[in-house]
């Protein structure tokens, strides 16, 4: 066990995140939630603890009168500062790492920024210099990096500086750091509109045919909820009615929709017919239409077919996600997805012959049993499809996933799969002249990479880049749907989460609905 005490930082958190990257095996936890030697016991005492222990902290000079520890809550000013990170095995040896530096900041938020990045940057170089390895995020340890750019950008820093605050202060590798960059190239002309009046639509649809064994996602197979399908859609439909009412009293506007899950076409003809009625009655009762992008998550091919398609096509769907995960027939067997390959290849041919110009393909790097060669193989089959976007995920095992139980994610002979992998993405990504639009990182993935969105020139999932950047509302409907309202003159996100239990969202939908009114009435 792997135990933190980082008491004196309100980020103790931050610095426990960053310690599972080291020790991606070990349980990592607060050190004071379990007996622990104080700072000052013996050797002795902390091997008879049997768990190794990180110390951090920092202490700051005062005045040439000495150093003194600031705890939580204390007023920080510019100066000198000296960070310390300890380490303590079971067996009483050490290693202990520190840091010496002078900062000076504008404002508060900046010096305590730099502060954190400090101490964050200390334990990394002692973690470093104990396991012999350089994670090439550095001490990032939240899912949206290039959120981190875009801000840096419209503080006035160039490029040359942004660069050097990513290699030197964050400790990012610069393979990474040119990555973000480039993204943030791309998603400039997107995210300039930050006044609040224009917002994303969200339609959850918490259904599938089967479950794959790598999802950690709520959901419901769709054959134990046919039953209740009418009324679920009726839910949703008193939810966009009411917050549609607000919206044209607000001025607000709707220029991207994405409907998720689950998988929304494994819904039966009717049913999807319906719930696109649905969203585009509520659309139309707006003053202006000004609909830039519609995404549907097709998801798995073995729920599309022809009709399904065409109604798609008819009610203004522009973009489409089939997402085959694998091209290799049995890795698709072993993760519980009931399609083949072949089916692979023909819905998407059906797609484009339905009109579709934009469509995305979702597969992940580091699968149970896949080698490079096989995710290779992968690559070559979808890059001869030519499709518009391809979203690259490495693989991370969740609580709630059924391989969490049965399968090693950390096993020593998959150490460096997903970034061989990721070699093998970026030379067809290259072939097909595609750039990166979006990335996110999330905890437990495989070689502390992270999960890239790629797309032809113009092709970029609007709705993709808005909800990573979090400078507009996103608000989402359905079961398990989180809205994330924006509020540009305080620079916030207030969430307002729907249930996640179908039952308790039927039942309860009055409720769901009156947490929107509130907020919209109060904006």
């Amino acid at each position: 066990m792997i135990l933190i005490d980082a008491r004196q930082v309100p980020y103790e958190n931050e610095i426990i995140d960053l310690a599972r990257v080291f020790f991606p095996n070990d349980t990592v936890d607060f050190a004071n939630k379990h007996e622990v030697p104080s700072p000052e016991a013996s050797s002795a005492d902390a091997m008879a603890h049997k768990s190794t222990l990180i110390r951090c902290g920092y202490v700051a000079c005062q005045g040439g009168t000495g150093q003194v520890e600031v705890g939580q809550g204390e007023a920080l000013q510019g100066g000198c500062y000296t960070f310390y990170a300890r380490l303590t095995e079971d067996n009483g040896n050490t290693l202990e790492h520190r840091l010496d530096r002078y900062i000076e900041a504008d404002d508060g938020n900046a010096l305590h920024r730099s502060i954190k990045n400090a101490l964050k940057g200390c334990v990394y170089e002692l973690l470093s210099a104990y396991t012999g390895r350089r994670p090439k995020w550095g001490i990032l340890t939240g899912i949206r990096p290039v959120k981190l750019v875009n801000q840096m950008i419209r503080d006035g820093m160039l490029k040359d500086s942004i660069r050097k605050e990513l290699t030197e202060a964050y400790r990012i590798h610069p393979e990474k750091a040119e990555l973000m960059l480039k993204v943030a190239d791309v998603q400039a002309p997107y995210v300039r509109d930050v006044s609040g009046r224009t917002a994303c639509l969200y339609v959850h649809v918490p259904f599938c045919a089967s479950r794959c064994n790598y999802c950690s996602f709520p959901s419901d197979l769709i054959s134990r909820v046919s039953d209740r399908m009418d009324r679920y859609l009726d839910c949703v439909q008193a939810e966009l009615t009411e917050a549609f009412k607000l919206f044209r009293i607000k001025g607000t506007s709707i220029d991207t929709v994405y409907i998720g899950g689950g998988t929304p076409t494994v819904l039966e003809l009717p049913a999807l017919k319906r719930l696109l009625d649905i969203i585009g009655s509520a659309l139309d009762s707006l003053p202006e239409n000004r609909l830039q992008e519609y995404t549907v998550e097709a998801g798995r091919p073995d729920s599309l077919d022809d009709d399904k398609l065409m109604l798609m096509k008819d009610y203004g769907v522009t973009r489409l996600s089939i997402n085959p995960q694998s091209m290799n027939q049995r890795t698709l067997d072993l993760i519980g997805r009931n399609h083949t390959v072949d089916d692979i290849k023909d819905i998407y041919h059906k797609a484009r012959r339905a009109g579709f110009d934009n469509i995305n393909m979702d597969v992940i790097a580091g699968l149970p049993g896949e080698t490079v060669e096989d995710f290779s193989k992968t690559m070559e089959e979808i890059a001869r499809l030519e499709p518009d976007n391809i979203t690259v995920h490495t693989l991370a095992v969740k609580r709630g996933s059924m391989l969490r139980d049965s399968f090693s994610q950390y096993d020593p002979e998959r150490q460096g799969l997903a970034e061989a992998m990721a070699e093998v993405c970026r030379t067809w990504i290259g072939r097909l002249n595609m750039a990166p639009y979006y990335l996110y990182r999330q905890k437990y993935m495989l070689d502390h990479m992270e999960n890239i969105g790629y797309s032809i020139p113009g092709k970029e999932c609007l709705y993709n880049i808005h909800i990573m950047e979090e400078k507009r509302s996103i608000w989402a409907f359905g079961a398990g749907a989180a809205s994330k309202v924006y509020y540009p003159d305080e620079d916030r996100l207030e969430r307002i989460a729907n249930v996640k239990n179908l039952k308790d969202y039927i039942e309860r939908i009055d409720d769901m609905i009156e947490k929107k009114r509130k907020v919209l009435l109060q904006g």
